[in-house]
């Protein structure tokens, strides 16, 4: 979050954003850092602590276009591994979407995700509607995603040859049929 939000969003820590529908897609650097952190290997931090999916977007132009993304993995009641009494384990080394929660490009683009976000997080449902913040004031994601892409092409598409590690079989998730399919 930028200093000029700081002052008009206090987080409460209550967990909320860490439960429930919704993934922290990770990036190359957000899983090095985990893996620093808790002292593992690279390999290690893959296997334990991430799924590995393929995001299949309609592209209007060239048909469809397969990223790949890692996102967090989730416990048996649909909560991040890394949640511990409301608080996040793994702090220092948290995921840049998790350090933006609930301040992500959905957030500005998508009004009914808005609203269910203001529903259950105590700290925008305490806010005045006026003082959310706009688009222009967290300009970082878009640059980091910018930045993934140009990585990924870079690199062939291949999140194994960035990170040097073997990747499981991916899930593939299609942003137009709203249903999950297995490819392993």
């Amino acid at each position: 979050m930028t200093p000029s939000n700081s002052d008009r969003f206090t987080c409460r820590r209550c967990g909320a954003c860490c439960i429930g529908d919704g993934s922290v897609f990770l990036l190359p650097d957000d899983i090095r850092a985990i893996g620093r952190h808790l002292g593992i290997s690279l390999q290690e931090t893959v296997d334990r602590y991430t799924e590995f999916l393929i995001l299949e977007l309609r592209d209007e132009e060239q048909g469809y276009l397969y990223l790949p993304y890692l996102t967090l993995r989730k416990n048996e009641k649909n909560a991040c591994l890394f949640l511990r009494d409301k608080l996040c384990s793994i702090e220092p080394a948290k995921p840049a979407q998790c350090r933006e929660t609930p301040f992500v490009e959905e957030f500005f683009t998508d009004a009914e995700w808005r609203e269910t976000l203001r529903r259950d997080c105590p700290a925008l449902r305490a806010m005045p509607q006026g003082a959310l913040p706009r688009p222009e004031d967290f300009p970082g994601a878009p640059l980091r995603e910018r930045a993934y892409l140009d990585l990924l092409r870079e690199h062939r598409y291949s999140l194994e040859e960035i990170l040097g590690v073997t990747l499981p079989g991916p899930r593939l998730v299609s942003d137009t049929e709203q249903d999950t399919h297995s490819t392993r």
